[in-house]
């Protein structure tokens, strides 16, 4: 399959947080990313954060673990507008950080954007992710994946983060059963 190279649409900040200093992340960041793939969408990925969306000229790029998140998911047969990507934190941390502040502070903007959206359906994508949605700091994915519970109301589901995939290409297997997984459950709602 051959690999993309064009980012999922974002989804622009809402203007009430593009100027949040409310973590130590707001002196590192360029903007904050609040979204992308199709805000309406019943599937959430959640992963740690967005990324590199950019190279250092600011042209557009698809990094590695996009390019792991997104073919798992073609490849599964769901397609940019199933999907909505999101993030425990909205920056890309570029140094170090008060780890427990940003995540804090940013799981309100998660909070809002779950009770705003009502997915039917929410990914966790690594073991930051599932702490932070899970709000239990021992949450780890090799024994969370492989099915999906019911976690505020949300069905979830939960996989290796996309750039432990291209890290570990053993867990690949693992990555595209997880997938496979979320796409038959969305095809049964």
């Amino acid at each position: 399959m051959p690999l993309s190279t064009e980012l999922w649409r974002e989804d622009p900040t809402p203007a009430a947080y593009r100027d949040c200093q409310k973590c130590p992340l707001a002196k590192q960041r360029n903007r904050m990313i609040w979204g992308e793939g199709n805000p309406d969408a019943r599937i959430f990925v959640l992963l740690d954060n967005p990324g590199a969306r950019e190279d250092k000229l600011g042209e557009q790029f698809v990094c590695g673990a996009r390019q792991a998140l997104y073919a798992a998911t073609a490849k599964a047969g769901l397609k940019e507008d199933d999907l909505y990507v999101t993030y425990v934190l909205r920056c890309r941390p570029r140094r170090k950080y008060d780890k427990e502040l940003a995540r804090s502070t940013c799981l309100g903007f998660l909070q809002e954007q779950i009770a705003a959206k009502h997915p039917e359906l929410l990914v966790c994508l690594g073991n930051v992710a599932a702490q932070a949605y899970l709000e239990d700091v021992l949450a780890e994915i090799k024994n969370l994946r492989g099915e999906i519970i019911m976690h505020n109301g949300i069905a979830t589901a939960f996989s290796y983060h996309p750039l432990a995939i291209r890290r570990r290409p053993s867990l690949q297997t693992l990555f595209d059963a997880d997938w496979q997984l979320v796409a038959d459950y969305y095809r049964s709602l």
